[in-house]
């Protein structure tokens, strides 16, 4: 047999990566993160969660749209939000309230607001919206398009169902 694999009508010619941690293999293009590195690749496996590290995968990495640029803005009452901008113009921003919270909202490239929720449950524990923004966008450039649908969904549910 060859080293190609015939799944669901695609070709992947990635070898399986096998997870040390829970025993279980799985196609690169399962796992939910990538982060490629000059001669190996680490990969969040699909069934534990795991950083994997492995051979850099063979075919190309599916990824979400690209983040275009951010920016950060005060209001008029001194509240900070920080966005993130994607390509075909939606938008992820940290907002901080006037309550001391902070929302993460994710808006449609019509302006559209399609989710909005506190950042964390506990006060104490809140960060600065711009602390948000950073870990969102170190985070985001290793999904894949299959890690942003399970990890970050109504990310997904506008950048890859719009």
């Amino acid at each position: 047999m060859s080293d190609r694999m015939q799944l669901g009508g695609e070709n992947y010619g990635d070898r399986r990566v096998q997870c040390p941690h829970c025993d279980r293999g799985f196609d690169p293009q399962q796992a939910y993160r990538i982060t490629v590195h000059e001669s190996t690749a680490d990969y969040t496996c699909p069934w534990c969660q795991q950083t994997v590290s492995a051979d850099p995968p063979l075919g190309m990495i599916e990824r979400p749209p690209g983040i275009v640029s951010k920016s950060c803005t005060t209001d008029d009452a001194g509240l900070l939000t920080a966005r993130l901008f994607f390509e075909g113009g939606a938008w992820l921003q940290f907002r901080e309230t006037d309550d001391g919270w902070v929302r993460e909202e994710m808006f449609t490239p019509e302006g559209k607001e399609y989710e909005s929720f506190a950042t964390e449950f506990d006060r104490e524990k809140c960060e600065h919206p711009t602390d948000y923004l950073h870990e969102e966008a170190n985070r985001y450039v290793t999904y894949t398009k299959a890690g942003l649908r399970i990890q970050r969904p109504h990310i997904a549910a506008v950048l890859l169902d719009g």
